[in-house]
């Protein structure tokens, strides 16, 4: 599974006290299933609860949750583009440890599909190739660019987000 990863360099690139302290984002992957079907392949599917949990953030919430939502923008966004996925597809919990910082969980419920494909080499022995299908995106107003979150009249944040920004 890529795309945990490829969030968790995301978030830490993005929201200022991350980056400066990396080890206040946990990730973890639960309630998975591998999804596949009898067929001409060996493809497949991960489908899967990241729970992402910031230690100590003392940010706005805002601060999370704007770049996830970019993010998920170009890597699952089908959980934004349907209505009963984006109802349920991304839960929060908080715990205020004192007036200025809290622990938040937020899960999140995320799709990778592998294409298995069969080849042989030059001396015609048999393999297999296991390659993560990209999500299909068409132009998305957060696609690209560079960003300042402000948070009232203040900057929050900024971030650069490219074309191809890290896609899991």
């Amino acid at each position: 599974m890529k795309k945990p990863a490829a969030l968790g360099r995301y978030l830490r690139r993005c929201i200022p006290q991350l980056a400066t302290d990396p080890q206040q984002l946990k990730t973890f992957i639960e309630g998975g299933n591998i999804v596949a079907r009898s067929g001409t392949s060996l493809s497949f599917e991960y489908r899967y609860t990241l729970r992402l949990v910031f230690l100590d953030f003392s940010g706005s919430l805002d601060q999370l949750t704007v770049p996830l939502l970019a993010w998920l923008t170009l890597n699952q966004n089908d959980l934004l583009q349907n209505k009963d996925k984006a109802a349920q597809g991304i839960r929060i919990e908080a715990e205020p440890l004192s007036h200025d910082k809290t622990d938040i969980v937020l899960e999140i419920d995320l799709t990778e599909a592998v294409i298995v494909t069969e080849d042989k080499d030059e001396a015609g022995r048999l393999h297999l190739t296991a390659k993560h299908k990209g999500e299909v995106v068409a132009h998305h107003p957060y696609a690209s660019g560079d960003y300042s979150l402000h948070l009232g009249d203040k900057i929050g944040q900024e971030w650069h987000i490219t074309q191809d920004a890290e896609h899991g």
